[in-house]
């Protein structure tokens, strides 16, 4: 079985739930035809390209599996019978598959009493 990659970006006005509710069903499907779930990264909303069916924003969805070819047909014949799906993109993943990034604490900004002041060449 290889692994693939699938961005997909789905309608904006969707939420949270209906969200979760689109991804169990990709899930259901690809089990139930012998896939497996690698990972989700969930992109969030974001700005689009271009204007897609009226609409300038879409919530992007990363989702990497294992699967044949044949389960890559379903898959997309599937994913351009839903409505809430405005584009999809399936490629084949040649890399690893990391863990999902997790946000770093930022760094200390520095005041101004711990910044040196150099003029003309003295501190």
């Amino acid at each position: 079985m290889r692994t693939y990659e699938t961005m997909l970006v789905l309608d904006p006005d969707m939420s949270k739930e209906q969200v979760d509710g689109f991804m169990e069903r990709v899930k259901k499907l690809l089990d139930e035809r012998g896939g497996e779930v690698l990972k989700i990264d969930e992109w969030g909303l974001n700005t689009l390209a271009y204007v897609i069916r009226k609409k300038t924003t879409g919530y992007y969805l990363l989702l990497y599996f294992k699967g044949g070819a044949e389960l890559v047909a379903e898959l997309e014949r599937n994913l351009r019978l839903m409505e809430e799906v405005l584009r999809y993109l399936t490629v084949k993943w040649e890399g690893e598959i990391s863990a999902p990034l997790k946000k770093e604490e930022e760094p200390e900004k520095e005041t101004a009493e711990d910044q040196e002041v150099t003029v003309d060449g003295e501190t």
